[in-house]
C-alpha cells in the first residue's frame, strides 16, 4: 500500500504541469520513491484480488511538501493505472497548484489524460482548459486552453481579466522549454482584438528564451511613425543577441543588432546600426554607428579592456535618438594592482559630432602609460612616492609632441593630541617634452622639432583642527583649513604645449590643490596661501547640513590664468557650498563662485527637490560668467525643472523642461505618464526638441510602449 501510494502521489507531481523547481528555490526538495508518504481517507478499501486499491472521502496524500486531495483515488495494479476524481487538487513544493475534475494517469508515470483544468503556477499565472493529456512525460497538450498573469477579480471572479490569451490548443513542452499556441486570440477585457495561427512563447520558468520582447511604437516629427520590434535570440546559455528592425515612416528601415557574452574572467558586448538615410547634404546615403566593449582579468592583479565608437556622421546618433553624446571615445587598456602600486597603459582615439570639430585636428593618444608607487611609513611616519606618465600624441594636420613626466614626493602627516591634523610635503615634478610642429603647409619638410623640459619644486603645509560638539542629538562639525605652498615662478615655458589643462577655474573642489591646472602641461607657479572653514550638522530625521567656504592668495601674482577665470589675480575667487537635506522631504545643494573685490556672481549651481517620493518636485539651475580662452564662450543660465508624481498605486507621471535663460528659450519638453496593473504596464511619453544642428531639426516625439508582464510581487 505504501509503495503504489508513492507512485500515485508522484504521477500527480508531473501531470502538474510538470514545473520542475527552480534552482533558485535551495529549500524545496522533489518528491521522491524513496520519502516517507502520508495518507488521509475516510475509508481505504482493498478489492479480492488485491489488485485494487480505492481511497474515498476526503482523500489527502501529502510526500515532502507535495500534497493531493481529492474525494476518490483508486489504483488498480493490473492495469498499471491511477486514477482520482472529485475537486481533485495537487500542490506542489515550488509553489504551482493543480486543479482537475478527474485524472488518469499510467504507472510509468509518463502519460495521463485530465478533464476540467485548472493551472495555477507560482509566478501567479494561470492556465484553464477543458481537457488535458500528459504524453512521454515531457509534452502536455491543452484542449480550449486560456492562459493569463492576471489575477483573479476579488469582486466578480468570472470577469474577464486585463488581458489573457485564449487558443484551441496549447502544447507545453519541457526538453524545449516552449508553450506554443495554435488559433490564438488575445483577449484585452474578454474583447478580441489580436489573431495569430501560431504563436510561441518560452516556458513560463524560463528567464532566457529566443521570441518577441515588448515593441514600441510611436511617431517622430522628422521620421514619421516609427516601430521598434526587438526580437531576442538565445545563442547559448553565456551568449546572446538582440536584433531591433526600426520602420521609419520617412527614413526607411535601421538595422540594430546587440551582442553579449560572458566567459571566464570577462564579458563582451557589441552594438551597431545601419541605414540608407538622408543627410542635410545627400538624399541617400550609407548611415550607421559602432559601439562596443570588453573586459577581461587576466590575473588576480592584472585586468585589461577596450571600448570602440564611433558613428557614420555628426548627428546620425541624435537624428535616430540613439545617443547624445558630442564625443565619442575609442580606449584600449591594460591596467594592473599591486600593494602599493598600480601601472596603465592606454590608447585612446576620440571622435567630435560638433559642427566646430575637425577630426584632422584631433590627437590620437598613443599611448599612455602611467604609474605609481608607494613606500611603507619611515620613521618619522612619512611616505615617499612616485608617479610616472608617459603620453605621445600624433594628429593628421597640427602638432604631434610626446611628453614624459615624473612625480617624486614625500609627505608627513601628523595629528596632535588634541586633535590638530597637520600635513607637511615636498614633491618635484620634472617634465621632458619631444614637439613636432607642423608648418603652415603640414607639409613633411615643413615640419621643426623641438625638445624642451622643466624640473618644477613645491613644497607645503596643511593644518587643519575640526571642532566637535553633541548636544541634544544633534551633532555639530566645524573645521577651519589654511595651507601654505611654495613654488619657484616662471614654471611653465611658452615651448611646452597646453593639452590637457583646458579647465582653469576654481571652484569647491580644487581650491586647496596642489595645482588647480587639471593636468600636467600646465603647473601652478608662485607661492600662495589658502583658507576656508567646512562645518557639518546633524539631527533628528536624517536632517542633515553641510557648509564649505574657501579661497586663495598669492603672492606676486601669476600670467598662467586668463582674466577672468577667478585666479588671475592675487585674491582668488571665493568658491563654497551649501547642502541642506531632511528625511526625504527636502534636499538643497548650491556651489557659487564670488567675484571677491565686487562680491559678483561669476557662477551658480542650484539643485532642490521638494516633497516624497508620491509628489517630488525638483529643480536645477546654472549660471556661469562668460568665460576666457582656453574654454571661451559667452555667459550661460539655464534651468530644469521635474516633477515626479505617484498619482495611485498605479499611475505615475513625470514632467520635464528645460530652459535657456539667457537667451528667452525653451531646449526641450518631456512628459510621460505609466500605468501598471497586476499583469501590464502602459506607457505614453512625449518630447519636443527645440534645438537644430544641421539636419537635426526641432520635432516632436511620441512614444507607446504597451508590455504584458508577471503579476507584482506583493
Amino acid at each position: 500500500m505504501r509503495r503504489r501510494s508513492k507512485a500515485a502521489v508522484l504521477a500527480f507531481a508531473l501531470v502538474c504541469f510538470h514545473t520542475p523547481a527552480p534552482a533558485q528555490e535551495g529549500n524545496i526538495s522533489e518528491p521522491s520513491a524513496d520519502k516517507p508518504v502520508s495518507i488521509r481517507a475516510d475509508e481505504i478499501t482493498h478489492s479480492r484480488s488485491g489488485n485494487v486499491v480505492t481511497a474515498a472521502g476526503s482523500v489527502e496524500i501529502a510526500q515532502e511538501g507535495l500534497v493531493l486531495r481529492a474525494e476518490k483515488v483508486v489504483y488498480d495494479k493490473s492495469a498499471d493505472r491511477m486514477s482520482a476524481a472529485g475537486d481533485v487538487v495537487l500542490i506542489h513544493p515550488s509553489g504551482d497548484a493543480f486543479y482537475a475534475d478527474t485524472v488518469e494517469i499510467s504507472g510509468d508515470l509518463k502519460d495521463a489524460v485530465a478533464q476540467g483544468i485548472r493551472v495555477r503556477l507560482r509566478d501567479k499565472s494561470r492556465f484553464e482548459s477543458r481537457a488535458g493529456r500528459l504524453i512521454g512525460g515531457t509534452r502536455t497538450e491543452f484542449d480550449e486552453a486560456i492562459y493569463t498573469t492576471c489575477p483573479l477579480c476579488g469582486e466578480d471572479p468570472r470577469r474577464p481579466p486585463p488581458w489573457r490569451i485564449r487558443a484551441q490548443k496549447v502544447v507545453r513542452d519541457t526538453e524545449k522549454e516552449t508553450i506554443v499556441y495554435r488559433d490564438a486570440v488575445l483577449e484585452v477585457w474578454g474583447v478580441p482584438v489580436l489573431y495569430t495561427p501560431y504563436f510561441e512563447q518560452p516556458d513560463v520558468e524560463v528567464r532566457r528564451k529566443t521570441g518577441l520582447l515588448v515593441p514600441t511604437f510611436g511617431s517622430h516629427g522628422e521620421l514619421g511613425m516609427i516601430a521598434r520590434v526587438p526580437v531576442f535570440l538565445e545563442i547559448a546559455p553565456d551568449r546572446d543577441m538582440t536584433f531591433t528592425p526600426i520602420l521609419t515612416e520617412n527614413e526607411g528601415g535601421v538595422g540594430l543588432l546587440e551582442y553579449r557574452q560572458r566567459f571566464r574572467g570577462g564579458s563582451f558586448r557589441a552594438e551597431g546600426s545601419i541605414t540608407s538615410g538622408s543627410t542635410e547634404t545627400q538624399y541617400r546615403t550609407l548611415r550607421g554607428h559602432f559601439d562596443a566593449d570588453i573586459d577581461y582579468d587576466i590575473d588576480s592583479r592584472w585586468r585589461s579592456g577596450a571600448a570602440i565608437s564611433f558613428a557614420s556622421d555628426d548627428t546620425y546618433l541624435g537624428r535616430y535618438e540613439f545617443s547624445q553624446d558630442r564625443t565619442l571615445t575609442s580606449n584600449a587598456f591594460v591596467e594592473g594592482f599591486f600593494g602599493r602600486g598600480y601601472a596603465a597603459g592606454n590608447l585612446y582615439r576620440f571622435q567630435g559630432l560638433r559642427p566646430t570639430d575637425d577630426r584632422k585636428t584631433i590627437p590620437l593618444v598613443v599611448p599612455e602609460l602611467d604609474f605609481s608607487l608607494l613606500s611603507a611609513r619611515d620613521r618619522l611616519g612619512g611616505r615617499f612616492g612616485v608617479e610616472g606618465n608617459l603620453r605621445s600624441l600624433a594628429r593628421s594636420v597640427g602638432a604631434d609632441s610626446v611628453r614624459m613626466s615624473l612625480d617624486t614626493g614625500w609627505q608627513l602627516p601628523y595629528t596632535s593630541p588634541r586633535g590638530q591634523r597637520l600635513n607637511l610635503f615636498a614633491r618635484l615634478q620634472t617634465d621632458g617634452y619631444w614637439i613636432d610642429e607642423a608648418g603652415e603647409s603640414d607639409r613633411p619638410g615643413d615640419r621643426s622639432a623641438d625638445v624642451t623640459g622643466r624640473a618644477f619644486p613645491q613644497a607645503g603645509l596643511d593644518w587643519r583642527y575640526p571642532l566637535v560638539r553633541h548636544r541634544g542629538g544633534v551633532s555639530q562639525v566645524v573645521e577651519p583649513i589654511v595651507g601654505f605652498l611654495v613654488a619657484p615662478r616662471d614654471g611653465n615655458s611658452d615651448l611646452i604645449p597646453n593639452e590637457d589643462s583646458l579647465d582653469l577655474e576654481p571652484d569647491d573642489t580644487n581650491v586647496f590643490d596642489r595645482s588647480r591646472a587639471t593636468g600636467l602641461d600646465l603647473v601652478e607657479d608662485g607661492s600662495r596661501m589658502y583658507y576656508g572653514l567646512q562645518g557639518r550638522l546633524l539631527g533628528h530625521r536624517r536632517m542633515q547640513a553641510n557648509v564649505f567656504l574657501g579661497q586663495s592668495y598669492r603672492f606676486g601674482g601669476s600670467d598662467l590664468f586668463p582674466a577672468g577665470a577667478g585666479l588671475d589675480r592675487d585674491l582668488s575667487d571665493i568658491v563654497g557650498r551649501v547642502e541642506f537635506g531632511y528625511d526625504e522631504y527636502l534636499g538643497l545643494l548650491y556651489r557659487f563662485r564670488y567675484d571677491h573685490a565686487k562680491l559678483r556672481s561669476r557662477r551658480d549651481e542650484v539643485s532642490a527637490s521638494l516633497g516624497p517620493d508620491a509628489f517630488r518636485i525638483s529643480a536645477n539651475y546654472l549660471f556661469i560668467d562668460n568665460q576666457p580662452a582656453p574654454m571661451g564662450f559667452e555667459d550661460r543660465r539655464e534651468i530644469n525643472l521635474a516633477l515626479d508624481a505617484k498619482i495611485t498605486d498605479s499611475v505615475a507621471l513625470r514632467g520635464e523642461t528645460q530652459r535657456d535663460i539667457q537667451d528667452g528659450r525653451s531646449l526641450w519638453h518631456r512628459g510621460e505618464i505609466g500605468y501598471r496593473e497586476d499583469c501590464y504596464d502602459v506607457s505614453f511619453s512625449f518630447e519636443r526638441s527645440l534645438t537644430r544642428d544641421r539636419d537635426i531639426r526641432p520635432t516632436n516625439t511620441f512614444l507607446l510602449r504597451v508590455s504584458l508582464t508577471a503579476p507584482r510581487a506583493n
